[in-house]
Formats: structure tokens, C-alpha cells, sequence
């Protein structure tokens, strides 16, 4: 995996690893607060992004469930179980979405094939965005387009099928995307330390859960 934090700031390990423990004990509940656990139904999640061959999308998070990363030759990331979507879709359902996007069009190849990626920018976003309107819940679908901007659909056919709710030769994808907020680190260090203290209380309610 490729860091996305500026030299100087928290590092890439703590801040994956307490946000993934963040969606372990709390992400399932988080696309609708306050119901039932009945009235959800855990799927996966996975990034799709469509900026090109010299971008990738280093870490993305949904409410705080990681999705890992999309690589650089445009398709889906990998699948990350689970998150919990609701039984039935509201117009004002939303997800929180954060999100880092590495530019390689200008990397040394004789640094980074060295483990130095100096020469490797990121951008950084976050977004309050809409969840499409589904019929049932399915696979949750992240698709990131250029200028920060991005979309969340739930799909059972995948990225590449005909039949999925955004398809890449649609050069109008990203008109109805939500822009997001460029920031500067994709977590900050009271929100780490939030996810620290969530993260204790839940070890001492459930003990150790590995």
C-alpha cells in the first residue's frame, strides 16, 4: 500500500489502523441511526474510480468503513465486507465519504521502485453524499470521478455489466457526482482519538474481538 499522509503528519499505518478498528464496532450502524438491527443487511463495499490510468484511489472511507484501495488501471477495487445498508432506501439517506487520490503521471520510477514516493501527489477529499435510490439493498459501489467528485449506488450487477446503474463509457457519469471538500488529512488527530476512546469502550463491552 502507498502512504496518503503528508510528511509530518500522522502516519498511514495509525491512521488506517484506528479507522479500520472505527468501522469494526461501529460502521455497521451508521447509514441509519437509531434503527433496528433487523432493518438492516450487511454488504460488501467497493471503489470504482474513473480518472484515469495515472490516478488511483490510495483510501477511501464510508462512515468510516474502510474501502482499501483502487488501483490505477481504472477498474474496482477490491471487495471489503461489510457495511450494513438499510432494508429500504429513504431520498434523504446519505453517506459520509472520505477519500485520497494519488497522481502518478509524474513518478520516478528509480525512487519508487526503491519504496520512495516523493515523486507521487495526493489530493484528499470528503463528501456528504447521496445514497441512488435501490429496491433492494445490495453491493454498495463508490465511483470517484475527476475533480473530486464522486457517486454511491447499490448494485447486485457489478462495475463492468451492462446492467450496473453507471457505466464507464457514460461520458455524463459524473454530472450529478457531489464535489467534495478538498482536506488536508483524511482523518484529523481529535476524530483519531475519538475512534481511540470509541474503540477502548467497546473492547471492555465486547473484550478482545480477535
Amino acid at each position: 500500500m502507498k502512504p496518503f499522509q503528508k510528511k509530518g503528519r500522522l502516519s498511514w499505518f495509525h491512521t488506517v489502523a484506528m479507522s479500520l478498528l472505527a468501522f469494526i464496532f461501529t460502521g455497521c450502524a451508521s447509514f441509519q441511526a437509531g434503527a433496528g438491527e433487523d432493518n438492516f443487511t450487511p454488504v460488501g463495499l467497493t471503489g470504482v474510480q474513473h480518472i484515469g490510468r495515472d490516478f488511483n484511489i490510495s483510501d477511501f472511507y464510508v462512515n468510516g468503513a474502510g474501502g482499501g484501495n483502487v488501483g490505477r488501471g481504472g477498474g474496482g477495487g477490491g471487495t471489503v465486507c461489510c457495511v450494513a445498508l438499510p432494508n429500504q432506501w429513504r431520498p434523504d439517506l446519505t453517506v459520509e465519504v472520505r477519500w485520497a487520490v494519488g497522481d502518478w503521471s509524474k513518478e520516478n520510477l528509480t525512487e519508487t521502485d526503491h519504496g520512495n514516493y516523493k515523486s507521487i501527489t495526493f489530493e484528499r477529499y470528503k463528501a456528504r453524499v447521496p445514497v441512488e435510490k435501490y429496491d433492494a439493498p445490495e453491493q454498495v459501489y463508490v465511483h470517484f470521478f475527476a475533480g473530486g467528485k464522486v457517486r454511491v449506488v447499490s448494485s447486485s450487477p457489478g462495475s463492468l455489466s451492462k446492467l450496473h446503474p453507471i457505466q464507464r463509457n457514460d461520458s455524463h457519469a459524473a454530472d450529478i457526482a457531489t464535489v467534495g471538500t478538498p482536506i488536508d488529512a483524511l482523518f484529523t488527530p481529535e476524530e483519531l482519538d475519538e475512534i481511540g476512546r470509541k474503540r477502548e469502550a467497546n473492547l471492555k463491552k465486547y473484550g478482545d474481538w480477535r
